[in-house]
């Protein structure tokens, strides 16, 4: 399996928070390494297994198949949460967006203003435009014109590029975990490991054949 998953706690039953990753330094290590030491300590143990995709720009049909395979491997019950996409892994989560994902959450850390990550009226995005400088400078702007067709679903925050990753992978993995409460509970007795898994990916192939 090309994703890499870490499971925030020991539950049986556990809410996915996919996160893409971005390009040049901001690989799968790279965010991997800055959850271990920036955003997880403060988090703690939550009913949340957090992926990442092994590239940017790896289609979600390939994100699915791993979460499938790992669920099988484990035994794990596990349920849509969010998809995070982080500065170009906005390319990935066109690539959900496209495949009809059924994920109910969908947050943009300071993205590539690409419109295929801005095809969904659920996205919501924590956006910076001063930080996207030199030869990449013509991104700010492209993002403020996103940002005013969103209205209170978009937020400017006076935080640097990887700061706003922080913040909008601790919104996603709190609000996932916060959401989960006693329904995981239930699931965890009611689902079997890997159904709601098989669920995703049947209705992923059913829109493709519509």
């Amino acid at each position: 399996m090309a994703s890499k998953f870490i499971p925030l706690s020991g539950a049986t039953s556990l809410k996915i928070v996919v996160i893409y990753p971005g390009v040049g330094y901001g690989t799968q290590r790279y965010v991997e390494s800055r959850l271990e030491e920036e955003v997880l300590p403060s988090i703690g143990s939550v009913p949340v297994l957090v992926v990442i995709p092994a590239l940017n720009s790896t289609q979600w049909s390939e994100v699915v198949g791993d979460i499938y395979q790992y669920a099988k491997d484990t035994g794990l019950s596990l349920h849509p949460g969010a998809i995070v996409g982080w500065s170009g892994g906005a390319r990935g989560v066109g690539t959900a967006i496209s495949a009809g994902h059924d994920f109910p959450e969908i947050l943009l850390a300071d993205p590539s203003p690409l419109e295929a990550a801005f095809a969904d009226d659920r996205v919501r995005m924590w956006y910076q435009p001063a930080n996207w400088k030199g030869s990449l400078a013509h991104l700010g702007p492209r993002q403020e014109r996103y940002a005013e067709g969103m209205g209170n679903r978009a937020e400017l925050v006076d935080l640097d590029h990887n700061e706003i990753f922080d913040l909008v992978a601790t919104v996603a993995i709190t609000e996932q975990a916060s959401k989960w409460g006693a329904l995981g509970v239930a699931l965890a007795v009611a689902v079997p490991g890997s159904i709601a898994i098989l669920l995703l990916i049947w209705a992923i192939r059913r829109r493709r054949r519509l």
